[in-house]
Protein backbone atom coordinates (compact mmCIF):
# COMPACT_ATOMS: atom_id res chain seq x y z
CA UNK A 1 0.00 0.00 0.00
CA UNK A 2 1.79 3.06 -0.71
CA UNK A 3 -0.62 6.04 1.35
CA UNK A 4 -4.06 4.32 2.12
CA UNK A 5 -5.92 0.62 1.91
CA UNK A 6 -7.48 1.52 -1.43
CA UNK A 7 -4.13 2.89 -3.05
CA UNK A 8 -1.88 0.05 -3.91
CA UNK A 9 1.41 -0.57 -6.05
CA UNK A 10 3.20 -3.24 -7.54
CA UNK A 11 6.47 -4.26 -9.10
CA UNK A 12 4.87 -4.00 -12.38
CA UNK A 13 3.52 0.02 -11.76
CA UNK A 14 7.36 0.54 -11.35
CA UNK A 15 8.92 -1.16 -13.33
CA UNK A 16 6.80 0.31 -16.30
CA UNK A 17 7.39 3.74 -14.99
CA UNK A 18 10.98 2.65 -14.85
CA UNK A 19 11.28 1.91 -18.76
CA UNK A 20 8.90 4.40 -19.80
CA UNK A 21 11.25 7.22 -17.80
CA UNK A 22 14.64 5.69 -19.40
CA UNK A 23 13.00 6.03 -23.55
CA UNK A 24 11.65 9.43 -22.71
CA UNK A 25 14.66 10.83 -20.76
CA UNK A 26 16.74 9.14 -23.21
CA UNK A 27 15.21 10.83 -26.06
CA UNK A 28 14.62 14.26 -23.94
CA UNK A 29 17.08 14.43 -21.84
CA UNK A 30 15.73 18.31 -20.43
CA UNK A 31 11.94 17.43 -20.34
CA UNK A 32 10.51 16.87 -17.63
CA UNK A 33 8.64 13.86 -16.32
CA UNK A 34 5.73 13.86 -13.86
CA UNK A 35 4.33 10.31 -12.75
CA UNK A 36 2.18 8.54 -10.75
CA UNK A 37 5.27 6.62 -9.43
CA UNK A 38 7.48 9.82 -8.69
CA UNK A 39 9.18 12.18 -11.04
CA UNK A 40 12.50 12.67 -13.14
CA UNK A 41 14.14 14.66 -15.45
CA UNK A 42 14.75 18.84 -14.43
CA UNK A 43 11.89 20.58 -12.68
CA UNK A 44 11.70 23.27 -15.44
CA UNK A 45 11.99 21.10 -18.68
CA UNK A 46 9.86 22.69 -21.84
CA UNK A 47 7.63 20.15 -21.79
CA UNK A 48 6.10 18.01 -19.10
CA UNK A 49 5.47 14.19 -19.77
CA UNK A 50 2.19 12.69 -17.46
CA UNK A 51 2.71 9.14 -16.85
CA UNK A 52 0.70 6.64 -15.56
CA UNK A 53 2.40 3.95 -15.94
CA UNK A 54 0.08 1.22 -14.89
CA UNK A 55 -3.71 2.48 -14.56
CA UNK A 56 -6.27 0.30 -13.07
CA UNK A 57 -3.51 -1.43 -10.52
CA UNK A 58 -6.40 -2.93 -8.40
CA UNK A 59 -7.90 -4.48 -11.43
CA UNK A 60 -4.24 -5.92 -12.79
CA UNK A 61 -3.34 -7.15 -9.18
CA UNK A 62 -6.92 -9.10 -8.99
CA UNK A 63 -6.12 -10.43 -12.57
CA UNK A 64 -9.40 -8.32 -13.63
CA UNK A 65 -10.18 -6.34 -16.78
CA UNK A 66 -9.48 -3.75 -18.00
CA UNK A 67 -5.82 -1.90 -17.07
CA UNK A 68 -3.11 0.03 -19.10
CA UNK A 69 -0.88 2.27 -19.65
CA UNK A 70 -1.53 6.55 -20.08
CA UNK A 71 0.89 9.32 -21.71
CA UNK A 72 0.24 12.52 -22.47
CA UNK A 73 3.10 15.26 -23.18
CA UNK A 74 1.92 19.16 -22.24
CA UNK A 75 4.10 22.17 -22.72
CA UNK A 76 5.21 23.19 -19.04
CA UNK A 77 2.60 25.73 -17.63
CA UNK A 78 0.67 25.32 -21.38
CA UNK A 79 -1.86 23.20 -23.28
CA UNK A 80 -1.49 19.19 -23.87
CA UNK A 81 0.10 18.68 -27.15
CA UNK A 82 -0.34 14.79 -27.44
CA UNK A 83 -2.12 12.09 -25.49
CA UNK A 84 -2.28 7.99 -25.80
CA UNK A 85 -3.65 5.53 -24.25
CA UNK A 86 -2.71 2.03 -24.56
CA UNK A 87 -4.77 -1.31 -23.49
CA UNK A 88 -2.52 -4.25 -23.60
CA UNK A 89 -5.03 -6.89 -23.36
CA UNK A 90 -7.01 -5.66 -26.30
CA UNK A 91 -3.88 -4.47 -28.19
CA UNK A 92 -6.24 -1.55 -28.61
CA UNK A 93 -4.05 2.32 -28.82
CA UNK A 94 -6.42 5.71 -28.42
CA UNK A 95 -4.51 8.48 -29.33
CA UNK A 96 -4.80 12.51 -29.98
CA UNK A 97 -2.54 15.62 -30.99
CA UNK A 98 -3.43 18.88 -30.67
CA UNK A 99 -3.71 20.96 -33.85
CA UNK A 100 -3.28 18.00 -35.72
CA UNK A 101 -3.25 17.90 -40.01
CA UNK A 102 -5.83 15.61 -40.08
CA UNK A 103 -9.16 15.08 -37.72
CA UNK A 104 -9.11 11.77 -34.80
CA UNK A 105 -11.19 9.19 -35.82
CA UNK A 106 -12.51 9.43 -32.43
CA UNK A 107 -16.28 10.62 -32.16
CA UNK A 108 -17.97 10.42 -28.86
CA UNK A 109 -21.08 10.19 -28.55
CA UNK A 110 -24.69 11.54 -30.15
CA UNK A 111 -26.77 10.92 -26.73
CA UNK A 112 -28.75 14.39 -26.08
CA UNK A 113 -31.02 13.07 -23.15
CA UNK A 114 -29.10 12.45 -19.60
CA UNK A 115 -31.74 9.67 -19.16
CA UNK A 116 -30.57 7.89 -22.03
CA UNK A 117 -26.74 8.46 -20.89
CA UNK A 118 -24.50 5.27 -19.90
CA UNK A 119 -22.10 7.23 -17.13
CA UNK A 120 -18.56 5.41 -15.64
CA UNK A 121 -17.70 6.29 -12.11
CA UNK A 122 -15.62 4.81 -9.07
CA UNK A 123 -14.22 6.05 -6.31
CA UNK A 124 -10.22 4.98 -4.48
CA UNK A 125 -10.61 6.85 -1.52
CA UNK A 126 -10.64 5.87 2.37
CA UNK A 127 -12.30 8.78 4.12
CA UNK A 128 -15.76 7.89 5.21
CA UNK A 129 -17.32 11.66 4.23
CA UNK A 130 -16.02 11.15 0.56
CA UNK A 131 -17.25 7.54 0.64
CA UNK A 132 -20.37 8.88 1.83
CA UNK A 133 -20.68 11.79 -1.07
CA UNK A 134 -19.79 9.15 -3.51
CA UNK A 135 -22.48 6.94 -2.62
CA UNK A 136 -25.18 9.89 -3.23
CA UNK A 137 -23.58 10.51 -6.65
CA UNK A 138 -24.21 7.25 -7.82
CA UNK A 139 -27.86 7.11 -6.36
CA UNK A 140 -28.34 10.29 -8.51
CA UNK A 141 -26.88 9.06 -11.32
CA UNK A 142 -28.98 6.04 -11.38
CA UNK A 143 -32.18 8.28 -10.63
CA UNK A 144 -31.21 10.76 -13.91
CA UNK A 145 -29.13 8.62 -16.31
CA UNK A 146 -29.57 5.14 -18.05
CA UNK A 147 -27.22 3.79 -15.48
CA UNK A 148 -23.76 3.66 -13.82
CA UNK A 149 -20.52 1.82 -13.96
CA UNK A 150 -17.39 1.61 -12.27
CA UNK A 151 -14.65 0.57 -14.87
CA UNK A 152 -12.07 0.35 -12.68
CA UNK A 153 -9.16 2.47 -14.81
CA UNK A 154 -10.16 6.33 -15.06
CA UNK A 155 -7.73 6.21 -18.35
CA UNK A 156 -9.53 4.02 -20.14
CA UNK A 157 -13.11 4.78 -19.31
CA UNK A 158 -12.32 8.23 -20.27
CA UNK A 159 -10.81 6.61 -23.72
CA UNK A 160 -14.19 4.77 -23.85
CA UNK A 161 -16.00 8.38 -23.65
CA UNK A 162 -13.51 9.60 -26.81
CA UNK A 163 -14.49 6.70 -28.92
CA UNK A 164 -18.79 7.26 -28.08
CA UNK A 165 -18.42 3.41 -26.17
CA UNK A 166 -19.52 5.75 -23.03
CA UNK A 167 -21.58 8.85 -22.88
CA UNK A 168 -19.62 10.14 -19.85
CA UNK A 169 -17.39 9.66 -16.46
CA UNK A 170 -17.35 11.36 -13.50
CA UNK A 171 -14.39 11.23 -10.77
CA UNK A 172 -14.01 13.10 -7.51
CA UNK A 173 -11.31 13.28 -4.88
CA UNK A 174 -9.46 9.97 -6.44
CA UNK A 175 -7.73 10.94 -9.59
CA UNK A 176 -4.62 12.74 -10.44
CA UNK A 177 -3.18 14.22 -13.86
CA UNK A 178 -1.57 10.81 -14.77
CA UNK A 179 -5.16 9.18 -14.80
CA UNK A 180 -6.96 12.02 -16.75
CA UNK A 181 -4.26 14.28 -18.58
CA UNK A 182 -3.76 12.03 -22.68
CA UNK A 183 -7.93 11.49 -22.28
CA UNK A 184 -9.00 15.42 -21.40
CA UNK A 185 -7.40 15.76 -24.90
CA UNK A 186 -8.91 12.64 -26.59
CA UNK A 187 -12.49 13.99 -25.49
CA UNK A 188 -11.91 17.31 -26.33
CA UNK A 189 -10.19 16.75 -29.60
CA UNK A 190 -13.04 13.62 -30.66
CA UNK A 191 -16.18 16.54 -29.88
CA UNK A 192 -16.82 16.20 -26.09
CA UNK A 193 -16.08 18.38 -22.92
CA UNK A 194 -13.77 17.61 -20.08
CA UNK A 195 -13.97 19.71 -16.57
CA UNK A 196 -13.40 20.28 -12.86
CA UNK A 197 -16.83 19.60 -10.77
CA UNK A 198 -16.82 23.54 -10.93
CA UNK A 199 -16.97 23.76 -14.41
CA UNK A 200 -13.50 25.00 -15.23
CA UNK A 201 -10.58 22.89 -16.36
CA UNK A 202 -9.23 20.03 -15.18
CA UNK A 203 -6.13 20.43 -13.03
CA UNK A 204 -3.30 18.86 -14.97
CA UNK A 205 -0.33 20.05 -12.15
CA UNK A 206 -0.16 18.58 -8.95
CA UNK A 207 -2.66 17.03 -6.83
CA UNK A 208 -6.62 16.00 -7.10
CA UNK A 209 -7.82 16.41 -10.57
CA UNK A 210 -11.28 15.89 -10.52
CA UNK A 211 -13.33 15.23 -13.69
CA UNK A 212 -16.90 15.18 -15.68
CA UNK A 213 -16.06 14.47 -19.31
CA UNK A 214 -19.26 14.04 -21.41
CA UNK A 215 -20.04 14.13 -25.18
CA UNK A 216 -20.93 17.35 -24.27
CA UNK A 217 -24.76 17.78 -25.07
CA UNK A 218 -25.21 15.99 -21.59
CA UNK A 219 -22.55 18.38 -19.92
CA UNK A 220 -24.08 21.07 -17.78
CA UNK A 221 -27.25 18.78 -16.70
CA UNK A 222 -24.46 16.34 -15.37
CA UNK A 223 -22.98 18.83 -13.58
CA UNK A 224 -26.31 19.40 -11.53
CA UNK A 225 -26.95 15.83 -11.04
CA UNK A 226 -23.21 15.12 -9.95
CA UNK A 227 -23.12 18.28 -7.29
CA UNK A 228 -26.44 17.21 -5.99
CA UNK A 229 -27.90 19.86 -7.42
CA UNK A 230 -31.86 19.82 -7.70
CA UNK A 231 -32.87 20.35 -11.81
Amino acid sequence: MKSARANIVTWADEASQAAIVEVILGAHPNHTVMGEEGSAGPDDGPYTWIVDPLDGTSNYARDLYPWGVSIAVRETDGPLVVGVIYDPLQDEIYSAERDAATATTMRVSDTTDLRSALIATGLQNDDPAIIHEYSLRVEQLHLHARGARSIGSPALALAYVATGRLDAFVEKDATYAWDVAAAVLMIEQAGGRATDFDGGPVNLGRGIANIVATNGPIHDHLLDVVNLRRR
